[in-house]
């Protein structure tokens, strides 16, 4: 109406001037209906791993706007000011977390809704598997979680002697000790069930063992007897003898407790007094054997003669057993011993007799076979030249 009564005022004042005229201008603003902004994205729902979406305005193009988003977790690309129409990437980074989380993006009053999936919890469990001593003790295991919101639950699987002593529930990153029993007896192995993650826990043998009695004493002609092994239930042992002579004849092994056999053979003619053992897992038993008989020894013949010339060589057989050792020796120069000084067993000794000079009467020499035996050789007179 204002614009109407001055355009009448004009003319009433310009009326005798000329002819009366109207004139009129109107100015406006864009209308709210004229600039409404529409947003939408795509996608708006969207995997824990994140990934990229686009934003799409719709408007007038002399109609501004400002957008801007609702979480960290959305990235907007670009400006966050504009006009008209536009489409503007963004990004959802991933979700380490086992939880839904909705944001929005804001453009003007309109709102555009975003979702991401959970995350699946993934946990890391450090060493996945360990050992303990016999003695037992506590030990500790690591376990690192991808989210601080990840929980998880350790136990042992029904195995007695391990037991979860801190860290049986957990969230996000921490640590499993346990604590594991003494054994007296074989190494076994356990489970602790850590995050979804089994970690095998394996203990060593706690076995112990005795013998009854330590030791033996055997006659000269050999002999026999019986060790008990003293073990708990499950320990496996092992007889083994360290001597020729002595054998095991029965219970070379076996699990707790337990005996084993043996004999041991004659000693031989000239062997000394003797000790052997038989071990068991660490344990020693030992057999102490007399001396064998003593050394008989036995020569061919007793003497030989040999002429003045040329002499000879000779050989004399030396029986005996084969521990029992022998030395060969001669009185005279002329008859030396040339092969066999000494020996053990049965041998023989070689002498060789040097012709007799002319004119040097009959001789007699003396080989000693020892100990206590005698051979006597015997060489003719030579004629004179």
């Amino acid at each position: 109406m204002r614009w109407l009564m001055f355009a009448l005022s004009a003319c009433l004042c310009g009326v005798s001037i000329a002819a009366c005229s109207s004139a009129s201008e109107s100015v406006t603003s864009p209308s709210a209906v004229k600039c409404a902004v529409t947003a939408t994205a795509a996608p708006t729902s969207f995997s824990a791993a994140g990934g990229d979406g686009t934003l799409t305005v719709s408007t007038a193009r002399e109609c501004q706007w400002t957008v801007a988003a609702a979480g960290n977790w959305i990235q907007l690309s670009g400006s966050t000011q504009g006009q008209g129409e536009t489409t503007m990437p963004f990004k959802v980074t991933a979700n380490a977390d086992p939880s839904v989380r909705k944001g929005s993006i804001s453009v003007g009053d309109q709102q555009v809704g975003i979702t991401q999936d959970a995350a699946t919890c993934v946990f890391t469990v450090n060493p996945r598997s360990d050992s303990v001593s016999a003695d037992g003790g506590q030990k500790q295991i690591a376990v690192t979680a991808s989210s601080p919101q990840c929980s998880w639950t350790a136990r042992s699987n029904n195995t007695d002697w391990l037991t979860v002593t801190e860290g049986a529930q957990g969230t996000g990153t921490g640590t499993v000790k346990y604590e594991a029993r003494t054994t007296t007896g074989p190494a076994r192995t356990g489970t602790i069930q850590i995050a979804g993650a089994a970690v095998s826990i394996v203990q060593a043998s706690g076995c112990r063992y005795t013998i009854s009695p330590g030791s033996q004493a055997v006659a000269t002609d050999g002999g026999s007897g019986s060790v008990t092994v003293n073990s708990a239930t499950g320990c496996e042992w092992t007889a083994a003898s360290q001597a020729s002579w002595i054998a095991i004849t029965a219970g070379s092994s076996g699990t707790g407790a337990g005996a084993f056999m043996f004999t041991v053979a004659a000693n031989a003619m000239g062997v000394p007094a003797r000790s052997g053992t038989i071990t068991v897992n660490g344990q020693t038993f030992t057999v102490n054997q007399a001396a064998g008989p003593p050394c008989v020894y036995k020569i061919g013949g007793n003497s030989q003669a040999f002429p003045a010339s040329p002499g000879g060589a000779w050989s004399i057989a030396v029986g005996t057993a084969p521990a029992c050792s022998w030395t060969a020796s001669s009185n005279a120069a002329w008859a030396p011993i040339t092969a066999g000084a000494s020996g053990a067993g049965n041998g023989l000794v070689t002498f060789t007799v040097s012709p007799n000079p002319p004119g040097n009467p009959a001789r007699v020499a003396t080989i000693t076979i020892g100990p206590g035996l005698t051979f006597t050789v015997v060489q003719d007179a030579a004629s004179d030249l």
